[in-house]
């Protein structure tokens, strides 16, 4: 495979495409030396020196392997050594990429890149956490009178629904849950439903990245279940990707941006759903020990709060990247842990 870097749009940082590599070195290589290297061969040595300043300028770019910042060059031709010296990535890549870019797309305000090659399936690619517009810090100290407070408002209890109403056959069993979530009856909490549209964009159409980890927010309706009192029945009608989010090869982050979006993503969608939840994907095969990480759970007990919203996940085989396997996961009431949870594919 041939080293090319890729390109990712806006500080939403969005995969657009790719350019070769070489392509972007014999402009810049050309000029230092003053000929043609057509033919020659470049081996590149990318160093572990971190720089994760952003390139200033129009448009601004943003190297996304910045724990590689540096490059030792080496250019041969017919045997002969033509260069040798270490340059800086932003110098020899992100300002080539930077001219380019500025002629081509030139409304295009900042790109992030990574270069993809030999070598570098272990160097991990990290998505920023974009700025937010009109952000303010505001600070209150401890004898400062308040001026307003927060109060919760409890939300309605949600009607009553059994899993058949929803479609759901009890009898079906659910492949990727253990012995115990099969049984509705012997995991309380939460059940899920998931229309077929939904469970087979996550399982088979979604193109998930293979270098960072990707998420967004599941949305539906909630049900009290009329089966299992103090249970709750999720039925997923939606599935979308986050906007103005961040992450690498360990973590996905949501911002408040984020949530503002999809807020305005549901009343767009006019379907009077409910945000039920999230989801997001894990770059390594699922097991039957090892399902959400502890930054997961953090991140669903604090910001997901509600005893009826859930976590998706989504295991991929870095490999084969048809090879996922789905799963759910509730809050268990009065805890911080969190447990695999039954769910059923209905037709919508």
């Amino acid at each position: 495979m041939s080293a090319e870097v890729e390109l990712y749009r806006t500080d939403d940082y969005v995969r657009v495409g790719r350019v070769p590599l070489v392509r972007l070195l014999q402009n810049v290589f050309e000029t230092v030396l003053g000929e043609a290297l057509v033919g020659s061969r470049f081996e590149l040595l990318f160093l572990p020196v971190a720089d994760g300043s952003e390139l200033p300028g129009s448009p601004s770019m943003v190297n996304l392997r910045s724990s590689h910042g540096y490059v030792q060059v080496r250019i041969v031709r017919d045997g002969q050594l033509l260069y040798q010296h270490p340059h800086a990535v932003r110098e020899i890549i992100a300002r080539p990429l930077q001219r380019l870019l500025a002629e081509r797309i030139p409304a295009e305000t900042h790109w992030g890149f990574g270069v993809r090659g030999p070598g570098f399936d272990q160097v991990a690619l990290v998505r920023p956490v974009p700025e937010v517009d009109g952000r303010i810090e505001v600070t209150v100290g401890s004898r400062r009178p308040r001026a307003f407070h927060l109060e919760e408002v409890h939300d309605p209890d949600p009607p009553a629904a059994s899993l058949a109403e929803l479609g759901a056959d009890v009898a079906d069993e659910v492949p990727e849950a253990p012995e115990a979530a099969k049984d509705p009856g012997a995991v309380p909490g939460v059940a899920v439903v998931v229309d077929r549209d939904v469970a087979d964009a996550l399982k088979h159409r979604t193109e998930f990245s293979g270098d960072v980890e990707e998420g967004g927010f599941l949305a539906g309706h909630v049900y009290r279940d009329a089966d299992r009192p103090g249970s709750h029945l999720v039925k997923i009608t939606a599935a979308i990707a986050g906007e103005r989010t961040g992450a690498s090869l360990l973590h996905f982050t949501f911002t408040g941006e984020s949530f503002l979006r999809i807020n305005e993503q549901l009343a767009r969608r006019g379907r009077d759903e409910r945000l039920v939840g999230w989801y997001h994907t894990h770059l390594f095969p699922a097991t039957s020990e090892i399902g959400l990480s502890s930054v997961d759970v953090e991140l669903h007990t604090t910001t997901f709060r509600r005893p009826w919203q859930v976590a998706g996940l989504v295991n991929i085989e870095r490999g084969s990247p048809d090879d996922r396997v789905l799963r759910f996961y509730h809050a268990e009431p009065g805890s911080e842990d969190m447990s695999l949870t039954s769910y059923w594919v209905t037709a919508g």
